[in-house]
């Protein structure tokens, strides 16, 4: 055995083909637009910007009209509603 050998390639069924891994990325795409469509738009943005970009929220806070705090509170916000969590009634 070679000192870089580091053993048998990941093969069989445990790794999807090429084929399967489109097919999955199709539809985790497809997943997360429907997701992205149960937001408001000031959800959205800070959602997609903050998650999805790692932009901080001081930073996404002038692009929703509000401070850093309410641009948290819109990230938690849209993030419990992509995860299908509850709201509360006066949210």
């Amino acid at each position: 055995m070679d000192a870089h050998d580091t053993g048998p390639e990941c093969t069989g069924p445990e790794r999807p083909g090429p084929e399967r891994q489109a097919r999955l990325a199709d539809s985790v795409g497809l997943a997360l637009l429907a997701a992205l469509e149960t937001l408001t738009p000031a959800e959205r943005l800070a959602f997609v910007l903050h998650d999805l970009f790692s932009l901080p929220s001081d930073a996404i806070a002038p692009l929703v009209g509000g401070g850093p705090a309410a641009a948290r509170h819109l990230v938690d916000r849209a993030r419990r509603r992509v995860r299908g969590t509850a709201l509360p009634l006066d949210d």
